[in-house]
């Protein structure tokens, strides 16, 4: 659904003319007749990085078609036990690359503080003529240093961010935080003296109001990157290295705490797969509605509907930027519910020697996932004729599943 339904409603919702190299604001005066190839959307050069991510998920599900071609139990548990361990590696591995490599959520961060900036302290310190407001910017300084010592710590920004409702706009307050002092405090002693504070402001300004100027969101990931040398990049890079060592043990007490989240969340998941699938059919058999539509049509919706609202909400903005964050996060959620959906299937079948019986749900996810991610690694604008075919992709899955079993 995530490939189909969703990612079509996203080119649908998030079109504009994509004829030339004009940004969507720039052409919201002069609309050409609508086309669907002229008509579409962009994404940067990182997220077709991540839909190569997502390609490598395909693997295990590949592994699994040996199976057919196998007639002993005895190669089947084997071809199974290959496929879950694969599963399991990279599951392991993406998990690794996303806390010492976690460029993806580096990206949100950044689009989301520029989002919350541009919608709430544009227009407050910012003076009629577009420039920063210095009175103004130095009375919030003073209003959240709350023990008067001339400088904001993160306890401080902390206390500031309790009235304010970030989830709103995506964004944690623990990641703001981290982001402001990673913007902000240029000496990496973990605190901002007024200085900083100003110039921090103002670069947050500048780039709000000059996004075409501002192209932190289009860089390649780090393992793809070229090395720094510039004196200003070295100068920058020495910065991070010191705040990251500064906040180290911080940091390892978030790894294990994320690793036991999941682990614990897979265990639960475990626990109650089959629970869940008995109380689907039981459900299904007092509504008298057939257990394929409650399967693969209602309880997708359902679980995926709040996702979907989200990534249309964020495509409606018409940017590059918030396509290509939105494409970003359905390809590493497609990847994730790939690996941990196969995994824990596999772990069962393979713990209670079960009867393999879901081959053509297997082959199905391999088909929309190798052909929607071959389209999505190999692009970077996609016309809205694209759209047409994701949504067609839906009902032929179903059907193909109907058929097959």
């Amino acid at each position: 659904m995530n490939l189909t339904l969703i990612w079509g409603s996203c080119v649908v919702f998030g079109n504009y003319d994509i004829s030339d190299s004009s940004t969507p604001s720039a052409l919201e005066n002069n609309k050409k007749p609508f086309s669907l190839t002229d008509y579409g959307i962009t994404t940067d050069d990182a997220t077709s990085y991540t839909a190569r991510i997502m390609i490598l998920s395909m693997i295990p599900f590949l592994i699994l078609q040996i199976a057919k071609l196998i007639n002993s139990s005895s190669g089947i548990r084997v071809v199974i036990l290959i496929s879950l361990l694969v599963t399991l590696v990279f599951l392991f591995l993406y998990c690794f690359y996303q806390v010492f490599q976690p460029w993806i959520q580096e990206r949100r961060i950044a689009y989301v503080t520029k989002k919350f900036v541009t919608k709430n302290l544009v227009k407050s310190l910012l003076t009629a003529t577009g420039k920063p407001d210095e009175s103004r910017i130095r009375e919030v300084f003073y209003e959240i240093d709350l023990n008067n010592d001339a400088s904001i710590s993160a306890a401080e920004l902390r206390a500031l961010l309790l009235g304010i409702k970030l989830e709103e706009a995506g964004l944690r307050n623990e990641d703001f935080v981290k982001k402001v002092l990673e913007d902000f405090d240029a000496s990496g002693n973990g605190r901002i003296d007024e200085t900083e504070f100003h110039r921090g402001i103002s670069k947050w300004l500048y780039d709000a109001n000059h996004p075409a100027d501002n192209n932190q969101y289009d860089e390649q990931p780090k393992i793809f990157a070229r090395t720094a040398k510039s004196e200003e990049q070295q100068r920058l890079l020495a910065k991070k290295a010191k705040q990251q060592s500064q906040t180290a043990e911080n940091h390892w007490f978030n790894y294990f705490k994320a690793a036991f989240l999941l682990i614990i969340g897979t265990a639960v998941l475990t626990l109650l797969a089959q629970p869940v699938i008995d109380a689907v059919d039981e459900f299904s058999s007092a509504v008298n509605i057939p257990s394929f539509t409650i399967s693969y049509v209602v309880i997708p919706v359902a679980m995926n509907y709040r996702e979907a609202m989200g990534a249309i909400k964020s495509a409606r903005l018409k940017t590059k930027q918030s396509i290509s964050l939105t494409f970003s996060e359905i390809y590493n959620g497609v990847f994730m519910n790939n690996m941990m959906g196969l995994g824990i299937f596999l772990f069962l079948v393979y713990i209670r020697n079960l009867s393999w019986d879901v081959s053509a749900e297997v082959l199905v996810i391999l088909i929309i996932c190798t052909l929607m991610g071959v389209l999505t690694c190999s692009n970077t604008k996609f016309p809205l004729w694209t759209a047409i075919i994701a949504y067609l992709m839906y009902p032929i899955s179903l059907g193909l599943l109907y058929v097959l079993t």
